[in-house]
C-alpha cells in the first residue's frame, strides 16, 4: 500500500499555481492579467484578451526570475520594433510570490538555463571567495560560493545575485591570474544578440589553483579522464 501510494503522488500532476500580475511593457502602457504555471506550460491571461499568450516549456527560450515578485520570458516570437530580435515578457506579481519550489519546478521542465537572482543561505559550500563584481561602470562586492553542482554570487545588489548550475548555466570559466576569475554564463543578453554573458570578478584573496583546476575539469567533463586508475 505504502508503495502504490507513492506511485500514485509521483505520476499525478502538480497543481496549478496562478498569479495576479502587471505585464510591464517599454514602448506601450502596461497591461493586467493572470499568470498561470502547469505541467504542460506558462499562460499569461490578460485583460484585454488580443494580448493574452501561452507558452509551452518548449516555446520558452529563457526564464529569469529576478524576484519573487518579479520575472521575465523570452520567447522565440519575433520583435518587430526590435528589428527582430526575439521577444520578451516582462511580469510583475501583484498577489502571491513566485518561491524557490515554483522556479524549480518551471526550470526542470524548461530543459535550458534558466536566472535565479533569489535564493535562500548557500548550503555545503566546499569553497568561497569575497569579491568585486565589474560592471560597465563601477561595481557591486559580495562573495562567490562554490557547492559540488553549482556557483553562487551572494550580494546585497539582489539583481546581481546568481545562482549557475555547472551543468546547464555555464558555458565556461576563465582566469588570467590569481586575483580575477571570468565566469561565461547563459544569459539574457539583450545588450547583445548572444545568449551569453562573462561576469568579470576582481578576487580579494588568490584563487585556489586546485579549485580553479576542479572546476574546469567539472565543465568540460573531463573528470571521469582524469581519474587515476584503480
Amino acid at each position: 500500500m505504502k508503495y502504490l501510494l507513492m506511485l500514485l503522488f509521483m505520476v499525478h500532476p502538480l497543481a496549478a499555481q496562478t498569479f495576479n500580475v502587471i505585464h510591464e511593457k517599454a514602448l506601450k502602457r502596461d497591461g493586467r492579467g493572470k499568470i498561470e504555471i502547469t505541467d504542460e506550460g506558462i499562460s499569461y491571461t490578460a485583460d484585454k484578451a488580443k494580448n493574452s499568450r501561452s507558452w509551452k516549456y518548449e516555446d520558452i527560450q529563457y526564464f529569469d526570475r529576478i524576484s519573487r515578485r518579479e520575472f521575465t520570458i523570452l520567447s522565440y516570437e519575433d520583435n518587430r520594433l526590435l528589428l527582430g530580435r526575439d521577444k520578451q515578457y516582462h511580469f510583475l506579481i501583484t498577489e502571491g510570490e513566485l518561491t524557490e519550489g515554483d522556479f524549480y519546478r518551471i526550470r526542470d521542465r524548461l530543459h535550458k538555463p534558466a536566472t535565479n537572482r533569489e535564493f535562500p543561505d548557500v548550503l555545503n559550500v566546499q569553497y568561497e571567495l569575497p569579491v568585486k563584481h565589474r560592471h560597465a561602470f563601477g561595481g557591486c562586492e559580495g562573495t562567490l560560493k562554490f557547492t559540488d553542482d553549482e556557483i553562487y554570487y551572494v550580494t546585497k545588489n539582489k539583481k546581481d545575485a546568481r545562482e549557475w548550475r555547472l551543468a546547464t548555466d555555464i558555458q565556461s570559466v576563465w582566469s588570467s591570474d590569481r586575483y580575477q576569475l571570468e565566469i561565461q554564463a547563459f544569459d539574457n543578453n539583450r545588450r547583445e544578440f548572444s545568449r551569453s554573458r562573462v561576469y568579470k570578478f576582481d578576487l580579494k584573496e588568490p584563487l585556489d589553483p586546485e579549485v580553479y583546476r576542479s572546476l574546469k575539469l567539472k565543465l568540460y567533463n573531463l573528470e571521469a579522464a582524469h581519474r587515476p586508475l584503480p
